[in-house]
């Protein structure tokens, strides 16, 4: 996938500050963002091949991670009772007690990785993950899951916003459009964070002894 891909960043997203050499971060976390059953089982309401395809370069992103001993943060989407304006806005409900909460079990989470129930697009406005990066003295994040332009730009955007540098892998992303995976890529490039690949996150840990 990435052997695709990165070209056409390289050549459409040429010029956005957020394609220049990132920074080696200090302390990244990972943010695994609703790989969920929801999105990633055949069977499921909001299923995409897409979101299917995103599991693999995700679980590698787990592994490295894993590893070096760096923070893991799982997020699971489910509507919470009484409403919220994701359901409001797609009138569609994913109940709490739904098998589809699940997070994909293909997925092979480090067992001190957190898992964070959220109710709204962005991770950081629906749960404690800002307190819980700063106990831990991360310094940036790594955004990997679906969709892209949903939860994944939303949390990217909040993270920038709160002072974290904000890595986020386009091939360990997706969305339902082609098009709205890119526009995401495009703005988060513009003004948020540094687009990068697997393989990129891969060489800037290199070495990293924590």
């Amino acid at each position: 996938m990435e052997e695709k891909l990165q070209p056409e960043w390289k050549y459409q997203l040429q010029g956005l500050r957020g394609l220049n050499e990132p920074p080696v971060p200090k302390k990244p976390a990972l943010l695994v963002i609703d790989m969920q059953r929801y999105f990633c089982d055949a069977g499921a309401p909001a299923y995409s091949p897409d979101y299917e395809a995103v599991i693999e370069p995700a679980q590698k992103l787990i592994e490295i991670f894993g590893k070096l001993n760096l923070p893991v943060f799982a997020t699971r989407y489910y509507s919470r009772e009484g409403g919220d304006p994701t359901t409001r806005w797609w009138g569609a409900t994913l109940d709490e007690s739904s098998p589809f909460v699940d997070v994909d079990p293909r997925l092979n989470l480090p067992a001190d990785s957190v898992v964070l129930d959220k109710h709204l697009y962005g991770t950081f406005s629906s749960t404690d993950l800002d307190l819980q990066l700063k106990k831990l003295g991360c310094d940036s994040v790594v955004i990997c899951g679906v969709m892209t332009d949903l939860c994944c730009e939303t949390t990217a955007r909040e993270a920038f916003q709160l002072g974290y540098n904000v890595y986020f892998v386009g091939d360990a992303t997706a969305t339902k459009d082609p098009m709205l995976h890119f526009a995401a890529l495009a703005t988060l490039a513009h003004g948020f964070a540094y687009i990068v690949t697997v393989d990129n996150v891969l060489k800037l840990l290199e070495g990293k002894d924590v």
